[in-house]
């Protein structure tokens, strides 16, 4: 096993030590390959795994996205919309990424470029509604999506949305009020770079489709901001829904910034950005991640953002890649902000000198355990699923070991170069018909085909018995 450095820079807090290493595999019955496989280890319970896409799709990063519904759990990648039976892994419909769009009602009125980007989606629970969104690259080829009902294989209705006429990267965030999308607006200045669609939320609803009457648009915001997902029960019309991004485009990372979003009946307003500082800077060049001979160097650019957030308990969650030094491996920073006042609640940092962590996404159970998902590889370990978890009670800024919940079992080739955009990209969340469960959706390897990249789901949740 290789050993892992858990950094917790927080003020007065103590770090717990990582607990002994048990066997990875006691205990899990997953839905991969046809057999059965059992899995536990280092406080994290690996519940279900299902195999998910597969490559190549138009562009050759898989850009791996989806979500997790009571039934149901949805891939939404470069390769296409694929929906599959949660509780065997069986795919009842697949379609790619243009034939989906050209699905959704009014039937043919969206179709987007075949060089569409960023698909991106999440599950509500508070409206038992799936939301998706792509990125075209002309006027007009950028959709909403919203699916009739929580089962996603009933018809999906859609609109055109007025964003800018740039690739907009967007990223969809939602809450008791609204839905929110984040795009880039083409400024050369990135603290104004973002622009915030704001939705109420009964209009994208609306049983007659998405109704953008109301939508308004609030601009110049930080570049790469990211609207953060709420689905607790607790929240009020009062309740402000957040951007969060981390100092993203430079050198190092050093500090966080936050937007709140209100609402006055059916319109929004954004708040000017809060600046939280880190207790240090972290490198976040472009970093790689190493794979056996044979596979290309895996980059992880889009992987310095941050790329999830999630709120619970009256913070927001988010993490994203980074390095201890320009020169050591990629890690994961993690941190927790109160949202009423923008206190940095606590900071963690996870790597290790034999291991990269790429392409990291978080989400926190209904007790408070936060759980993250990413990509590990080495010269020495195939591209395979990992998760950790940090219990609610444990010392501000630990994190639990992390635990291979899909094991790769090749490397990714991509011939003609050197080294690849695996991702941009993750999703963690929590499973809606247990919320002390979560699930990720990573890229793995696990195809000697060339440029065949891989993906598979894992289910998973804090172990209370160790």
């Amino acid at each position: 096993m290789s050993p892992l450095r858990l950094e917790n820079p927080m003020p007065r807090s103590v770090l717990k030590s990582a607990p002994t290493r048990r066997s990875f595999f006691t205990s899990l019955a997953v839905v991969l390959a046809g057999h059965a496989v059992p899995a536990r280890g280092a406080d994290v319970e690996v519940v279900s795994v299902i195999e998910g896409d597969r490559g190549p799709g138009f562009k050759p990063a898989a850009n791996v996205m989806g979500a997790v519904g009571p039934k149901h759990v949805v891939d939404f990648t470069i390769a296409g919309f694929t929906v599959r039976d949660r509780a065997t892994g069986k795919a009842l419909r697949h379609e790619s990424q243009l034939d989906f769009w050209r699905q959704v009602l009014p039937a043919r009125s969206l179709d987007p470029s075949p060089h569409a980007n960023d698909p991106w989606m999440v599950y509500d629970p508070l409206s038992e509604r799936w939301f998706a969104t792509v990125a075209g690259t002309g006027t007009g080829e950028s959709f909403l999506a919203v699916s009739s009902s929580a089962d996603p294989t009933q018809p999906w209705r859609g609109v055109s949305l007025p964003v800018p006429r740039v690739d907009p990267g967007m990223k969809i965030g939602v809450d008791r009020n609204g839905v929110y999308l984040s795009c880039a607006n083409g400024s050369a200045n990135p603290r104004e770079a973002l622009d915030l669609y704001v939705i109420p939320k009964a209009d994208a609803i609306d049983p007659r489709g998405p109704s953008l009457a109301r939508a308004r648009t609030l601009a110049k915001v930080i570049y790469a901001a990211f609207p953060a997902v709420n689905v607790g029960p607790g929240q009020t019309p009062e309740t402000p829904a957040v951007l969060i991004n981390n100092e993203f485009g430079g050198p190092t990372c050093g500090e966080l910034y936050l937007h709140r979003i209100t609402w006055s009946g059916s319109r929004a307003t954004v708040s000017a950005a809060q600046t939280i500082p880190l207790s240090r800077a972290y490198a976040v060049p472009r970093m790689e991640g190493k794979q056996p001979a044979g596979g290309v160097r895996l980059l992880q650019s889009g992987g310095r953002r941050n790329n999830s957030a999630f709120v619970h308990g009256g913070s927001v969650f988010s993490c994203n890649g980074a390095q201890r030094t320009a020169d050591s491996r990629p890690g994961v920073l993690w941190y927790e902000v109160r949202v009423a006042d923008g206190k940095l609640l606590q900071e963690g940092f996870v790597d290790s000198p034999d291991y990269d962590l790429l392409y990291p996404s978080l989400a926190v159970d209904s007790r408070g355990n936060v759980g993250i998902g990413c990509t590990r590889t080495s010269e020495k370990e195939y591209p395979s699923v990992c998760v950790m978890m940090r219990a609610k009670d444990d010392p501000a800024g630990a994190m639990r070991s992390p635990v291979v919940a899909v094991k790769g079992s090749t490397a990714y080739r991509h011939s003609g170069v050197t080294a690849m955009n695996f991702s941009n990209y993750s999703t963690t969340c929590i499973d809606p018909a247990d919320r002390d469960v979560l699930w990720t959706f990573q890229g793995y390897a696990n195809s000697a085909a060339d440029r065949q990249w891989c993906t598979a789901w894992a289910a998973f949740r804090f172990d209370a018995k160790k």
